[in-house]
């Protein structure tokens, strides 16, 4: 049997789809199922069995191209957008799969049902009371990012931070200022700073090691694998609304994250993660939060709005905890 699972982005609904993967591998162990995404998918599971193979999405003709060599028994589609559908289209396959939007719902705005899991492998011919067994155990409906391991204490505090977020989402961002700031201030509790990241970060990364030399710097140094076993090794993970947070998440680690234009309602407290999910947002004096706007249109006064003190304060107090 050959399947084919569609997600491009983003990276981090890329890792809470992880439970998703893990099931379709469980009841098809020995089909071979190809994940269609970005080089983000395929970094956070390559190191994992749930695909046989990877199809790293870069242009429509090439990778309808890539497909077509192949005939497949089952496609899933849990991207659903307009780009998804077309490439669809032009498979050779037996049966489709939507999460949610098919082609025509999507291009005459129609609303529908989002699938969950269950509801995806009923679709694929799985056995009701076999899906109810495999749910009965709560760890197959959470996300564990591959390869999961227990976490093990540390002699001594450590943190992994980093400071922004994607292109288009400039408004995400608390400042380098304040991220220096603070970790100054944790600096001198004797907690040991790493700072991760992409390449987008990295004059953040080199300002905040001019001026704090103890920091950690992989900012552009490493894969997702790579980055997923800082995450693990780390007590907690300080970050804007952005992929990181579930990737830290997804591996075990406790997370804070600050929200300023985007709501609580992305912060991995409230996905079916393991660990402690904490978040700061501006108070209700600002009454544009959240605007969901990639860059601010006037003064960015709801990242103003959250302070140092209140950032280091709440990070003390989970440590002791």
């Amino acid at each position: 049997m050959k399947i084919l699972i569609i997600r491009f982005t983003a990276l981090g609904d890329l890792v809470t789809l992880e439970p998703t993967f893990r099931a379709f591998r469980y009841f098809f162990k020995e089909a071979k199922i190809t994940l269609l995404t970005s080089s983000f998918g395929k970094g956070l599971y390559e190191d994992s069995d749930y695909f046989d193979d990877y199809v790293v999405h870069k242009n429509f003709w090439t990778t309808v191209k890539s497909l077509r060599k192949e005939h497949f028994d089952l496609v899933i589609n849990l991207q659903c957008n307009k780009p998804s559908h077309y490439i669809n289209l032009l498979l050779h396959k037996d049966q489709t799969i939507n999460k949610s939007f098919n082609l025509f719902q999507k291009i005459f705005h129609i609303k529908t049902h989002s699938k969950n899991i269950q509801e995806m492998l009923l679709c694929a011919n799985v056995a009701q009371d076999a899906i109810a067994s495999y749910f009965q155990h709560p760890e197959n409906d959470t996300i564990l990012l591959p390869p999961y391991k227990d976490k093990t204490k540390s002699t001594c505090h450590r943190i992994a931070l980093s400071t922004g977020s994607s292109e288009r989402w400039k408004s995400k961002q608390w400042g380098v200022e304040n991220y220096c700031d603070l970790i100054q201030k944790l600096s001198q509790q004797g907690i040991e700073i790493t700072l991760v990241g992409s390449k987008l970060e990295a004059d953040d990364a080199t300002y905040i090691q001019n001026r704090i030399p103890t920091v950690l710097n992989f900012v552009g140094k490493t894969s997702l694998s790579e980055l997923k076993n800082i995450l693990h090794s780390v007590d907690l993970y300080i970050g804007n609304d952005s992929g990181p947070t579930h990737i830290a998440a997804g591996v075990g680690t406790d997370t804070l994250t600050i929200f300023g234009s985007t709501g609580i309602k992305h912060c991995p407290a409230f996905e079916k993660y393991k660990g402690v999910h904490l978040y700061i947002k501006p108070d209700s004096s600002i009454a544009c939060h959240p605007c969901y706007k990639g860059v601010c249109p006037t003064q960015h006064e709801c990242m103003k709005n959250i302070s140092v003190a209140t950032v280091f304060s709440k990070i003390i107090e989970h440590l002791k905890g």
